[in-house]
């Protein structure tokens, strides 16, 4: 059995990066001995297949070629944009596959069939459901971010994410204030390594937190999101399960939350109530009204 998300966790990622993750896992994780039912015949291929393999891949490759090495000069150049863009593709393309909607629940049934853990929201594994759900959320931004990159290039560049999404931050790019957030600590190994460099992750810990509070005043409410899931998870934040219900309730009333479906929202909610009484739901809830409140005044965190 393994426990896909125990780097995550000290990384602060949103679960739809855990899952993301997961389902990586699960796509390389040896098939379980029950049979499988027989795979339809193909249709008559127009080119002989090892060919068309061949030119499929061949034409990625260039493709992939091509968008890094455009994105490695405009950063050479200073574009901020460009900064932006690589350092998130870094971050976020490294588990990165395409995949339908259909396949994920596919993919999900086999993943637990073959006894793979789920990925943890506020130390409670997900259950089913929930994490297919927030997979074919995230599904389409992943294929739009991801697309024409190969992510065997990403695997040595680690290490450049921070920096990068920090310059493009301090130069006022939103989105990588948000996934600065989500990708301060990429290329640490694990708890030591960041204790060893204390001194640097207290000053990430810091930025990250300044660039949530400038998006909140900014009016992306995805930087609630964030901030629930620093709660939930840490480190940006100390663990709080109250308030990691709060902010993720208080995304939900806005009309980025509102995009997500009833489902999705309910089942993620439930996740993180678990660990509430019912005096500190009250409270959570009480605290999110609160937030979405002075968010749609345009007040960061205090």
């Amino acid at each position: 059995m393994r426990r896909s998300s125990v780097l995550l966790a000290a990384a602060g990622l949103l679960l739809a990066a855990a899952a993301c993750v997961w389902l990586a896992g699960v796509r390389t994780a040896p098939a379980p001995a029950a049979a499988s039912p027989a795979a339809p015949a193909p249709a008559a291929p127009s080119v002989p297949p090892v060919a068309a393999a061949a030119s499929a891949s061949a034409s990625a490759s260039n493709l992939s070629a091509d968008r890094r090495a455009d994105l490695d000069r405009r950063v050479a150049a200073g574009d901020v944009d460009a900064m932006a863009e690589l350092g998130g593709i870094i971050g976020v393309c490294r588990h990165y596959s395409p995949i339908s909607a259909q396949h994920i629940e596919e993919t999900v049934v086999d993943g637990m069939a073959a006894g793979v853990e789920p990925p943890l929201i506020a130390g409670k594994p997900v259950s089913p459901e929930l994490l297919v759900l927030m997979l074919q959320q995230g599904q389409p931004e992943l294929d739009r971010r991801c697309a024409g990159i190969d992510r065997r290039q990403l695997r040595d560049d680690l290490d450049r994410a921070p920096a990068l999404l920090e310059r493009a931050a301090d130069a006022g790019s939103v989105e990588a204030m948000l996934d600065y957030s989500r990708y301060a600590f990429a290329g640490y190994g694990g708890t030591d390594q960041m204790l060893a460099d204390a001194d640097e992750v207290a000053r990430r810990k810091e930025k990250a937190r300044a660039y949530l509070r400038e998006s909140l005043r900014r009016g992306d409410a995805r930087a609630l999101l964030l901030l629930g899931d620093a709660y939930a998870s840490g480190p940006l934040e100390k663990i709080d399960p109250l308030q990691a219900y709060a902010y993720a309730s208080a995304f939900f009333q806005s009309p980025a939350g509102q995009e997500w479906s009833p489902r999705l929202r309910e089942l993620y909610l439930q996740a993180l109530a678990q660990q509430l009484d019912a005096q500190q739901l009250i409270q959570a809830r009480e605290n999110a009204a609160q937030i979405s409140r002075d968010f749609q005044a345009g007040t960061a965190p205090r």
